[in-house]
């Protein structure tokens, strides 16, 4: 007989009705919705976690579960976490495991219907969740979903984007959209876009089951960074669609937790670009844009040697991973759905901004309809 579980749900208040108003965009649930399960991963957070922890037990949706996964910190954040948040259920490691092995941990223990991948220097608007999940759930085909990440320091006064969304390119350069523009009414149209940002992203569980490969949902070799556009790739792969909206906001302390620039970012943001194109990318493809990898790959080379040249030693973690990641390749060509219409669109012509078949709405964010919105000023060209 299955040991039971205990109950790490907290209690949350429902709104006087349900259902959904998609022109209003005033999403309502039942006490009884479908479990959101917010998994936190920490390392060293306790300047951080607090107003994590706080902007998730002030979530207006009524049905959510907390994980803390927690990787090894020294900084007292552990035992600050146990002493105010006992109603948290806690995974604790004693070194770093890294980003993807210690979020697959906290979704195998956790029992939701939706993922939340959340970062401790995230804080989330009280209507975070109800946005996500009235996005998510009115296509059975949408995989994932993301708000509006903002960064959490403002800059001359003026609030900046953090991302609404990945954005790939020819060269398999990946970034955050929006990142860096000022928040002034540009990306306040929701619309389809090729993945979530794992700082604040939610995913369906069935997605997750879907595109999982050896038991891992995100891919463990890569330690941490680029993880999330590798789970992107491979759900598109698979038919599965991510749905922005702008209704969804929250703040992120970018860089907060691992430093921007430092050898831990640089060398797997070089590394893990190698695997994810050897994993999810065609050889007609690759040739194709041979061009592209080779200017930007020499410039990226260079710049690292000037850097963080300690970056470069990335390339022998990519080559001791070679046979795994072509074992992995193979699976995922075993399954990839290449039939799927949607799937043509975007490896051909591709995506990745304001509302591709997505939908539509006005300046202020408050969704209108659906419908096809295709327009030469929103796509940012990506050629398979």
């Amino acid at each position: 007989m299955a040991e039971e579980r205990p109950n790490y749900i907290c209690p949350r208040k429902t709104g006087p009705e349900v259902g959904v108003d998609l022109r209003r965009g005033a999403y309502r649930y039942p006490e009884n919705a479908a479990l959101v399960s917010a998994i936190i991963i920490n390392w060293n957070g306790k300047e951080l976690i607090e107003n994590c922890v706080d902007s998730l037990l002030a979530q207006t949706y009524p049905n959510l579960e907390i994980v803390i996964v927690d990787n090894g910190s020294d900084d007292g954040s552990l035992e600050f976490i146990k002493q105010t948040y006992p109603q948290v259920k806690l995974i604790e490691y004693q070194s770093n495991k890294g980003f993807c092995h210690a979020i697959n941990h906290g979704i195998r223990e956790s029992s939701g219907t939706y993922i939340l991948s959340l970062n401790n220097d995230v804080i989330l608007q009280p209507s975070f969740l109800n946005e996500l999940v009235g996005v998510i759930s009115v296509d059975d085909t949408t995989g994932s979903a993301t708000g509006k990440l903002l960064k959490a320091a403002p800059k001359n006064g003026e609030v900046e984007i953090d991302s609404v969304g990945h954005v790939i390119f020819n060269n398999r350069l990946a970034f955050d959209l929006g990142d860096g523009e000022i928040d002034n009414g540009e990306h306040n149209t929701a619309g389809y876009v090729f993945g979530a940002c794992a700082a604040a992203g939610l995913y369906r569980r069935d997605m997750l089951e879907d595109v999982e490969i050896n038991g891992e949902y995100f891919d463990e070799a890569f330690f941490a960074f680029l993880d999330d556009v590798d789970l992107s790739w491979r759900a598109q792969l698979r038919g599965w669609k991510c749905m922005f909206t702008p209704k969804a906001t929250a703040h992120h302390y970018r860089g907060k937790t691992a430093g921007r620039g430092s050898k831990l970012v640089e060398l797997n943001n070089y590394k893990n670009r190698y695997l994810m194109i050897l994993k999810n990318d065609s050889l007609p493809a690759v040739v194709k844009n041979f061009h592209h990898f080779l200017l930007t790959d020499s410039c990226k080379t260079g710049a690292l040697l000037f850097r963080c040249p300690e970056a470069l030693q990335g390339w022998f973690d990519v080559v001791k991973e070679v046979p795994r990641t072509i074992a992995k390749r193979r699976l995922i060509q075993k399954t990839e759905k290449s039939a799927n219409p949607r799937l043509k669109a975007f490896s051909r012509i591709s995506i990745i901004a304001n509302g591709l078949s997505g939908i539509s709405s006005d300046q202020t964010g408050n969704t209108a309809s659906f419908s096809q919105r295709i327009a030469p000023k929103d796509l940012i060209v990506l050629e398979f």
